[in-house]
């Protein structure tokens, strides 16, 4: 079943009892990931098992392609439901996939699967599998136009009641990240800040406001990392107090995204500093003659070890009990030597 349009918040929203195994892939890594745990946690419903999920990364699955199937078999401890959450990159783990997804197509007893791809594109088998399932359901997510972004943005801050001086909506607009919840959560802080203000907004309060949230200690750290400074990373880490291992991963995964378009752009022949001119959402002022230094130091292979390091990591840390700073650590200082790798 093919979920598009205006029916996939209403599945998001109140998913298909029917519906035990989910296809979520396209380009929009950040909605596609907010897709799964949005089901994850819907599929787990009230449950208390800490192992009620079972994370399986690719070359897990494709090392043994029956612990998938064992994953999706396993019994709760504690009686509940059992999600198996499985992300891919590649084909590898086509085969045991399409393997459970058939044992689920004859009603046979199990979990509930969530498969999160990467850009497989409509006409890949995997797509066109779940797309033919009777209870199973495909979603794509594509990439917000920048148009589809500023208009989210302003539809918010109006809610919000925000105003702003004039010049002063573009200055917002460019600052946004494009990530969809980063954005809501900025906008929202802009909307606190502006609370007792009793005047429209300025570029100035922008700019000021930004320019904090860019000095962050989160910032500097991945800033650090991605210029090969370990050291540095990691003292910049230590001084977040209550950090969460997962959100520092998730920052140093975003900056790895901006450089890899960055770098697609300069082997398509742009000059580093066109290239970082480019990106959209805009980089903030403040961080453009870094990025586009640090550009130069990121190849295609060396960001996609920094991708393998950081799901690894990621995985590592949603493990109950799991030191979650520490491995976040581990990975900014794995991500900052492969910069001289």
């Amino acid at each position: 079943m093919k979920i598009q349009g205006a029916s996939i918040r209403r599945f998001l929203d109140k998913p298909d009892k029917a519906v035990r195994a989910v296809l979520l892939y396209g380009p929009n890594e950040s909605f596609v990931h907010e897709a799964a745990q949005t089901l994850a946690a819907w599929a787990v419903g009230k449950s208390d098992d800490p192992y009620a999920v079972t994370k399986l990364g690719e070359d897990e699955i494709k090392k043994d392609a029956a612990r998938l199937g064992d994953a999706l078999a396993a019994q709760s401890l504690l009686g509940g439901p059992t999600v198996v959450w499985a992300r891919i990159s590649g084909k590898g783990a086509d085969g045991a996939i399409e393997h459970e997804l058939a044992a689920i197509e004859r009603n046979e007893p199990g979990g509930y699967l969530i498969v999160e791809a990467g850009d497989l594109g409509s006409t890949a088998p995997l797509v066109k599998q779940f797309t033919a399932a009777k209870n199973g359901a495909v979603i794509a997510f594509y990439e917000e136009t920048e148009a589809e972004r500023a208009q989210y943005a302003r539809s918010l801050a109006k809610d919000l009641g925000l105003k702003f001086e004039h010049g002063a909506e573009d200055t917002f607009l460019a600052a946004l990240p494009a990530d969809r919840g980063m954005a809501r959560q900025e906008i929202e802080k802009l909307a606190l800040y502006a609370h007792k203000l009793e005047r429209p907004i300025s570029a100035d309060d922008i700019e000021a406001l930004m320019a904090g949230e860019a000095e962050s200690a989160l910032d500097a750290a991945s800033l650090a990392a991605a210029q090969g400074k370990a050291a540095l990373a990691v003292e910049a880490l230590a001084r977040i107090d209550g950090l969460s291992g997962v959100s520092a991963l998730r920052a140093l995964l975003r900056r790895m995204h901006q450089l890899r378009d960055v770098r697609a752009m300069i082997d398509g022949g742009a000059s580093p500093s066109d290239a970082v001119a480019r990106l959209r959402p805009p980089v903030f002022w403040k961080e453009r003659d870094a990025v586009a230094a640090q550009a130069r130091l990121w190849t295609a292979k060396k960001l996609n070890a920094a991708y393998d390091v950081l799901w690894s990591a990621e995985l590592r840390s949603k493990t109950a009990g799991a030191p979650q700073e520490l491995i976040a650590a581990d990975a900014y200082r794995g991500v900052a030597k492969l910069v001289g790798g």
